[in-house]
């Protein structure tokens, strides 16, 4: 039986976090996964691979060992442990681009966090207060920050797009749409479950181009605020609509709308805030967004509302094995 902590405790732990997040943040900069994936180095070799003060490195090693990152060996040496592998860049189950992206001084999610006061104070996005542009403006500008975005999905995409493609039987739809679908990775999950079905990946211009070589899609580039000129039975925004205000949802929308025919569905994939005071990751994936974007994470109602006054109308909502879930819509 476990020990219930005071709420103390409690106040330090979420401290104490919030040091372990800017270590394994260092350490994905750093790449220190990476350098100890063929075994263990010693400290003072490390610290000359990544360019550290190999006593300070040291230190920070201890420290991330105590929580189960990395592990140190007799002769003093320190190699990979299962959280740490999960650091290395091209792993499979490889969370590095997700905590580069996140974790790291400058990187995108960092900076938006930072700006969280004025993001409450205001209503508008915090980064977009601390930068004077939008996120996406910065990763346009910022080729290396849009590919570790893109990376950071795609990883994401491991263990969530299998989930959303065994949800619901896809193969009743010939041709699938993923709209801002990234470089394609839920798209792929989908034709890879169900062999009898084509695809679409829309997305940005530099976006799309960064995306794999698939026969099974074919790859269309544009900008969803202004046009969505493709046709299918099938159209899938995952993880879109979280991003954008109502107003920007409600264009993007009817741009779907005037794509699809009268027996089209539109699949939402995203997560639904549930009611009452439980923890729930998706809210606090709504403060990201409020730092981030000028989106936000929505509940069941909130969708329904916001889809019907683009054109839709809520026909069911599919669990999947992860957070997120599959709303599905017919045009009204």
């Amino acid at each position: 039986m476990s020990q219930q902590i005071s709420a103390e405790e409690q106040v330090l732990g979420i401290v104490t976090n919030h040091w372990q997040a800017h270590g394994v943040g260092l350490a994905a900069k750093l790449e220190l996964a990476d350098h100890l994936a063929d075994g263990p180095l010693a400290v003072e070799e490390l610290a000359k691979r990544s360019r550290t003060h190999a006593p300070s490195l040291y230190r920070m090693l201890r420290a991330l060992e105590s929580t189960g990152i990395f592990a140190s060996t007799e002769n003093g040496s320190f190699e990979n442990t299962p959280a740490s592998d999960c650091l290395r860049r091209n792993k499979p189950g490889s969370n590095w681009a997700w905590v580069r992206f996140t974790l790291c001084p400058g990187a995108p999610v960092y900076e938006g966090w930072r700006g969280l006061p004025l993001a409450v104070e205001t209503g508008e996005p915090g980064f977009d207060q601390l930068h004077g542009k939008s996120n996406w403006e910065n990763m346009e500008a910022n080729p290396e920050a849009y590919s570790i975005f893109n990376l950071a999905m795609r990883d994401l995409a491991a263990t969530i797009g299998p989930a959303v493609a065994s949800a619901i039987d896809w193969s009743r739809y010939n041709v699938i749409a993923d709209i801002g679908g990234g470089i394609g990775s839920q798209l792929s999950e989908i034709l890879a479950a169900h062999p009898n079905t084509r695809g679409i990946l829309f997305d940005l211009p530099h976006v799309v181009a960064e995306a794999p070589k698939n026969e099974r899609f074919d790859v269309v580039a544009g900008d969803f605020f202004a046009s969505i000129p493709v046709e299918a039975d099938a159209y899938v925004l995952r993880w879109v609509l979280h991003d954008w205000s109502d107003e920007e949802c409600i264009r993007l929308l009817r741009n779907v709308r005037e794509a699809m025919q009268p027996k089209a569905r539109l699949m939402i994939v995203e997560s639904i805030i549930p009611g009452g005071s439980q923890f729930d990751m998706g809210k606090w994936m709504d403060l990201n967004m409020m730092v981030m974007a000028t989106g936000k994470e929505r509940t069941e109602a909130e969708f329904a509302a916001l889809l019907k006054n683009a054109g839709f109308e809520l026909i069911s909502i599919e669990p999947t094995a992860s957070p997120l879930s599959i709303l599905v819509f017919e045009p009204a």
